[in-house]
């Protein structure tokens, strides 16, 4: 039980044991990384290591405090998701009034701020000034993807703490084994919860079938399924290069579609840049739907469909 739930990622660990160990607590933490590699339970983890009353340094995840937390009913940690693909000023005054008042029950407040990078203009400036004058026994942790859309006022007040993908054979061992195993692997590129929280073989399965079928557009929840759909995209591309020199079609894909004849590997490099440009702009709120037919014509340029 404990931090030992965070999987290969020791050097995180061991910056926040070191916290806690000599009880120097940051006002205001930034947790950066890629979506779904396990950032929000790392916080969550921390938020109970913090009032664990049981452990030294951890957590046991059994007593009053680990379970209120675990439930979301703790009344001195909050957890602040994005409305809308959007974090505003309305949500930060919910943040300033919550840390106003001493806990109720923990030693520390805590509060986790999902997708931080969505924050607007006017939410961002009011956060600001309520790291640069914290409250006591309170911590503030943002959940951040995109770290350059936030203002470097910001950043540079935070504590930074950069998860990394999971290595392969990390992966080998939270992935059951299974003949899809080794695609499984690839698509999940180090992210463990997008494995656990996702239908991946599904997902490119419908993926085949709105490419074949010209009525149907594939539906996005949110912007972190968006990037997770041009992430599978880019992966679909490199297999592309990969199989340009062999036999011709994407393995990837559950349907062998045929490369165009005369694609080059330049032009497959140049719409896997695009790809990476449309990725650094999802948070700007585009619209779904142009999205959508816009990669479908994109990947249109060199798979005949």
């Amino acid at each position: 039980m404990g931090f030992d739930k965070i999987i290969s990622q020791e050097k995180v660990v061991k910056l926040l044991k070191g916290t806690l160990k000599t009880k120097k607590i940051p006002n205001a933490f930034l947790f950066i990384g890629d979506s779904y590699i396990g950032k929000t339970q790392t916080a969550i983890a921390y938020a109970k290591a913090l009032n664990c009353p049981d452990k030294n340094l951890d957590f046991c995840d059994e007593c009053s405090s680990c379970k209120k937390i675990n439930s979301g009913l703790h009344p001195d940690v909050k957890v602040i998701t994005p409305e809308k693909d959007v974090i505003t000023v309305g949500n930060i005054r919910e943040v300033e009034e919550f840390v106003s008042f001493h806990p109720l029950e923990a030693r520390y407040k805590v509060i986790i701020i999902k997708e931080a990078h969505k924050m607007n203009q006017s939410a961002a400036n009011a956060f600001l000034k309520t790291i640069e004058e914290p409250p006591l026994n309170t911590t503030i942790i943002l959940i951040c993807e995109n770290i350059h859309a936030l203002p470097e006022p910001l950043i540079s007040r935070c504590f930074k703490i950069y998860f990394a993908p999971l290595s392969i054979n990390s992966m080998k061992e939270i992935i059951p084994d299974s003949p899809q195993k080794d695609l499984l692997i690839k698509l999940a590129m180090g992210r463990p919860r997008l494995f656990t929280s996702r239908n991946m073989l599904k997902d490119i399965q419908d993926f085949a079938d709105t490419l074949k079928n010209k009525n149907r557009k594939l539906t996005w929840k949110d912007n972190e399924e968006i990037k997770w759909w041009i992430d599978f995209l880019c992966i679909f591309l490199r297999d592309a290069i990969s199989n340009k020199f062999t036999s011709n079609y994407c393995q990837i894909l559950p349907i062998n579609f045929k490369l165009k004849e005369n694609v080059t590997v330049h032009e497959i490099l140049n719409l896997y840049e695009e790809l990476q440009e449309v990725r650094k702009n999802i948070d700007l709120n585009l619209n779904k739907s142009i999205l959508w037919n816009y990669t479908e014509k994109l990947i249109g340029r060199v798979i005949n469909v």
